[in-house]
């Protein structure tokens, strides 16, 4: 008499992930995929061989979502970052003085030659190119040109600060606009807002690196590939250009 099909035979119906051995991480026919095919398993809802909770295929430099805005790191999450390396609250109480000044001066000077000047419509249109030339710069020094140059404004630079995320990446563009946004809270009652959220939080972010994930360190702190492969995520380090 013939025996019936065996559990598990090549070849049979009957064989399946139930036959697996206890912790196997993919479904039937996963094992032996290439690499994009275990990415592609995983957009499924499963996750390829040794890749950390929460990590995404194919991460962008800047935030994961492959474009200069990016997006914002997961809420909640650990920083990389080591606590020491944001210890530095008095150089950035010189240092946002001295970025203040700089802004300031060319806004200022629009403001004296056309924002000031003449009466009704004339003093409508001068005070409104005053605050377009005001937005401009502003956008400039806190957003685009940190961008462009290692996290970093000038006073910034010549205290040896920069802005990164908090998740130990370069921080993108949407990271910086809600930065300089929220300096409109930070710089209440004569910057004692921002300078108490600074003092009461554990990595001494204000309220706009708190909204905006991001962290302000030592300019030579750089996270090595081995701490970027601890963490999880996707893709090595982007080396920030620094003036």
């Amino acid at each position: 008499m013939t025996s019936g099909p065996q559990p598990g035979a090549p070849g049979q119906s009957g064989g399946g992930p139930q036959d697996a051995t206890p912790g196997q991480p993919w479904a039937e026919g996963a094992q032996g995929a290439t690499p994009g095919q275990q990415w592609a398993a995983a957009s499924q809802g499963s996750a390829p061989q040794g890749a950390a909770p929460g990590s995404q295929p194919g991460g962008a430099p800047d935030g994961g979502s492959g474009s200069d805005w990016g997006s914002l790191p997961q809420a909640g999450a650990a920083s990389p970052v080591p606590v020491h390396e944001t210890r530095v609250t008095p150089r950035r109480v010189i240092q946002y003085i001295i970025d203040a000044i700089l802004v300031g001066i060319i806004p200022g000077i629009v403001w004296w030659l056309v924002g000031d000047r003449g009466s009704g419509l004339m003093h409508a249109i001068g005070w409104l190119i005053a605050v377009v030339v005001a937005v401009l710069i502003m956008i400039w020094y806190w957003v685009l040109r940190p961008y462009g140059h290692g996290g970093q404004t000038f006073g910034m630079q010549w205290l040896g600060l920069r802005i990164i995320s908090k998740d130990g990446d370069r921080a993108n563009k949407m990271q910086l606009v809600i930065r300089w946004i929220l300096l409109i809270i930070d710089t209440l009652f004569i910057g004692l807002v921002g300078l108490i959220t600074i003092l009461c939080s554990h990595y001494r972010q204000r309220v706009g690196d708190h909204a905006a994930k991001t962290l302000v360190v030592r300019a030579h702190w750089q996270m090595s590939q081995a701490e970027w492969a601890a963490t999880g995520t996707a893709h090595a380090p982007v080396p920030d250009r620094m003036p």
